[in-house]
């Protein structure tokens, strides 16, 4: 088993320029593209979505690989969570390739087994650098490809960030440089997630309640509250509907709020920041439909200042946790 430590940001314009540029001013240690075909699996009543389990085959021309991810954590776009691989021969997964621990019992392991059938897939090429930076080394992965389900196909255009060996704070350093290319945001959705929901069987996304956390536990208040926000920010940039983005406006206002009230007593070097930007926010909440304020957040969810404010605070709690 390994635990994945990675950053994922979606790509909203070409930043191949910018990113060239990035790359020449970093130690390279090295760099290759391939291009990956995905098939994801479950039974047809999702018994592995229910253990909160993902299990894919990933090909190339020289290998095959299974891959199960279990139950991790997103705060911020760092994602971390548990991943088992193994070789694959045929056209199916084999879960005797992977520790019996990672289930109920073998007799729900053996039954799921039988029961397993494609779901979607993923294709894409994947760019990829090895860099060494401040002591650590990180893969940045470029993707470009498509989503295909039963319901419709939709484009990969993602950075992903992946700790390889040294300290996670340098995975934040070198993703605050990414988010200086611009045209780029935090992701909190996998390819996986976006899959069942173009094959019909994933959950729409939702407003959500504020959640309730404790109210002496100001690290778990700052945490449910990006979570809060960047799930709505998400729901905002699907929906069409205004009067759907103006509660989900409110719902990230709501998010904001709970991290400004939580870190007043921690005096972040990022309060400042989020102070204002809770401002701004309510400003535009103020705004009639028809003046052009949808267009005005759809460009602040990918301003650098923005998503650099993001990265703070889920830096920052990694460094409190």
């Amino acid at each position: 088993m390994q635990t994945e430590i990675e950053i994922k940001f979606f790509v909203s314009q070409d930043i191949q320029c910018p990113l060239s540029k990035l790359l020449n001013s970093l130690e390279i240690i090295s760099s290759s593209q391939v291009d990956l075909g995905n098939v994801y699996f479950d039974t047809p009543t999702l018994d592995l979505r229910r253990l909160e389990m993902g299990l894919r085959i990933r090909r190339s021309d020289d290998f095959a690989e299974q891959t199960i991810k279990c139950r991790g954590q997103v705060v911020g776009g760092l994602h971390a969570r548990p991943e088992y691989n193994a070789p694959v021969q045929g056209d199916v997964p084999l879960f005797a390739a992977f520790p019996a621990e990672l289930w109920p019992s073998l007799v729900v392991r053996d039954e799921i087994q039988t029961r397993l059938v494609a779901q979607f897939r993923t294709d894409f090429l994947r760019r990829y650098w090895l860099i060494a930076f401040e002591g650590a080394e990180i893969e940045l992965a470029w993707d470009q490809g498509e989503i295909v389900g039963s319901l419709g196909k939709t484009c990969i255009d993602e950075l992903e960030l992946e700790l390889k060996s040294g300290d996670a704070r340098a995975l934040f350093g070198l993703a605050e440089q990414l988010a200086g290319l611009g045209g780029v945001r935090l992701g909190a959705q996998s390819k996986a997630q976006r899959g069942y929901r173009l094959a019909g069987l994933g959950k729409p996304l939702t407003l959500q309640s504020l959640p309730v956390a404790n109210g002496s536990d100001a690290v778990m208040r700052i945490t449910s509250g990006l979570q809060h926000w960047q799930h709505h920010e998400q729901y905002w940039l699907e929906q069409a509907d205004p009067e759907q983005r103006q509660l989900a406006l409110l719902a990230i206002r709501q998010g904001v709020t709970l991290i400004v009230d939580a870190a007043a007593t921690q005096a972040p070097v990022w309060l400042a920041a989020l102070t204002d930007l809770s401002t701004h926010l309510a400003l535009l909440a103020q705004e009639p439909a028809d003046t052009g304020w949808q267009a005005a957040l759809s460009m602040l969810f990918h301003r650098v200042d923005y998503v650099r404010l993001q990265l703070a605070i889920a830096a920052w709690l990694l460094a409190v946790a």
